[in-house]
């Protein structure tokens, strides 16, 4: 079966009166708000469909292309492609225009080489957090990812995925670390939803894996909890880059994807 049905399976003048000056400065302030919010909006979206890979890897991108496509001008896109590029979703070159960004194994693997060693730092965080928030948080989670793998429902399951992590980012008590990962983070999710379209084994092994890192942080075990989110880490590189050469045969080590 492949890949894409698989994925079947976002001025006045110098001397103003005081109210004048009020009127004029919020007309001003919505200038820039609203093609602000219109690009913050038109971002999530990309994002969405980079990351399921509606928009595939290596696929070119216009202007154009994109304010026909979200019915807006070009103002708001361009904003929304520099956030695009500052969070490594497209890259940009004098000869192709905007991409979307290549995928490659040297790729997967310079990634998840840093989320290993980050996610565990915050799961640790996380188990040192003294607020229960957090148990409540993974608990209810868990639940959810069991239901969407009874249900076999990938999207679900995924969604519930991403909150998991990113429920360790939030509660690890380190805004630093919660930077690096909100960045990282951005640039793994093609491959992790890559593997959970792609393969089962992906839902079972991630399922396993939180229920582990949920009990070390709910014994408030930092060294535990930082090892089985390193572990979780490791085991989800190797189911990826499993289903990243099925997805890809043609994808050698640095290579960039389809065309």
């Amino acid at each position: 079966m492949s890949l894409r049905h698989r994925r079947g399976a976002a001025e006045g003048a110098d001397i103003t009166p005081p109210e004048r000056s009020f009127t004029a400065g919020a007309e001003q302030a919505r200038g820039f708000a609203i093609p602000t919010v219109i690009g913050a909006e038109v971002a999530r979206a990309l994002s969405t469909e980079i990351i399921t890979l509606r928009l595939e890897p290596g696929s070119r991108l216009t202007e154009e292309e994109v304010c026909a496509r979200y019915g807006v001008s070009r103002s708001p896109v361009r904003e929304a492609l520099k956030v695009l590029e500052a969070d490594g979703l497209i890259v940009r070159s004098a000869r192709r225009g905007v991409r979307v960004t290549p995928i490659s194994r040297q790729d997967l693997d310079e990634v998840y080489t840093c989320r290993a060693a980050l996610e565990g730092l915050a799961a640790a965080g996380a188990a040192k957090n003294p607020d229960r928030v957090v148990d409540v948080e993974l608990a209810a989670l868990l639940v959810a990812l069991e239901a969407a793998i009874s249900s076999r429902h990938v999207g679900q399951f995924f969604e519930s995925s991403v909150a998991f992590t990113s429920a360790l980012h939030r509660h690890c008590g380190n805004k630093t670390l919660t930077r690096m990962l909100d960045g990282i983070d951005k640039q793994a999710r093609r491959y992790r939803y890559l593997a959970h379209a792609w393969t089962h084994e992906m839902l079972e092994i991630s399922l396993q894996n939180y229920k582990e890192v949920s009990e070390a942080v709910a014994l408030r075990n930092g060294p535990m909890a930082q090892r089985r989110a390193t572990r979780m880490m490791r085991r989800a590189h190797a189911v990826i880059g499993r289903a990243l050469s099925e997805a890809y045969p043609g994808l050698d080590g640095g290579g960039e994807g389809p065309r």
